[in-house]
């Protein structure tokens, strides 16, 4: 089953001289971290705000599940979407951490006495419980981009969308998140939509899609789409260290199993070799 399917998409911004997305047709599936990948401008991010119904699609339908991102349908939308945005800085409504997982919930009118519960298992889930009296501004980015995930799980939403959530971090802060995403897909079957343009990032999911010039200009696991080094260094994104050492490696007559992404995995697998 799909999570989100997007149906003959077109968009175009008022004033803008063509569409930012142009007849796109898209699945992603339930359960699955995608990755949206391209240059500045391609379409991810209006992608993102048009799941959510922040923007409306001049053509197409999109649906999450099976229901249609339709005006009517916001509030339910809303539940089972989650954003998180790449400054985590402004997501912050809250006086402590807890304060500001539990906007949230008073927004959606959730029982109070329900609300302790879902707050700590919110915090628990991103080993931000001890912090919870702790005032956010004192948090490190890492922290920060955590509790604003924090706050989304609480709302208990089916997908979770992630716009260059972890490009403001430091490399710490960076892959304590991904390693965070990366147990929610595994251990709690969300489903992840990430745009970015991290090379560590895009090695982390299921399969990944390239936007460029409004279409799709590859779709496929990330093992097929990483082995098209000349699309990705068209686009100018970055490739992945683990697909460089790879490409070493193939150079030097060794065959790296496709499953096998990043430096540590590749690292692990010589190891094994030897």
């Amino acid at each position: 089953m799909n999570a989100v399917t997007l149906t003959d998409i077109q968009y175009q911004y008022p004033d803008a001289q063509q569409p930012v997305l142009d007849g796109i047709s898209l699945a992603f599936p339930a359960g699955q971290w995608t990755a949206l990948i391209g240059r500045n401008g391609s379409g991810k991010s209006t992608m993102a705000r048009l799941i959510d119904g922040l923007l409306v699609p001049q053509r197409g339908q999109i649906k999450v599940g099976d229901l249609a991102v339709t005006e009517d349908n916001l509030t339910k939308v809303h539940q089972r979407v989650g954003i998180v945005f790449q400054n985590p800085d402004n997501q912050f409504v809250g006086a402590t951490v807890a304060d500001d997982v539990a906007f949230g919930l008073e927004n959606r009118q959730v029982p109070r006495e329900e609300m302790p519960s879902r707050i700590q298992r919110a915090l628990e889930a991103v080993d931000m419980a001890g912090l919870s009296e702790s005032e956010p501004t004192m948090l490190s980015g890492g922290q920060k981009q955590r509790v604003a995930l924090a706050g989304i799980l609480a709302l208990r939403p089916q997908v979770i969308i992630l716009d260059e959530a972890t490009s403001m971090l430091d490399p710490a802060g960076r892959q304590l998140v991904l390693s965070l995403l990366e147990r929610l897909r595994d251990q709690q079957q969300f489903t992840i939509i990430s745009i970015t343009h991290d090379p560590a990032e895009m090695a982390m999911a299921d399969q990944l899609v390239v936007l460029d010039q409004g279409k799709i200009a590859r779709q496929g696991t990330t093992a097929e789409v990483l082995r098209d080094v000349d699309l990705l260094e068209k686009i100018g994104v970055g490739i992945p260290a683990g697909q460089q050492l790879r490409q070493e490696l193939a150079d030097r007559g060794v065959a790296v199993p496709d499953r096998y992404f990043t430096v540590e995995e590749m690292v692990k697998w010589l190891s094994q070799q030897l």
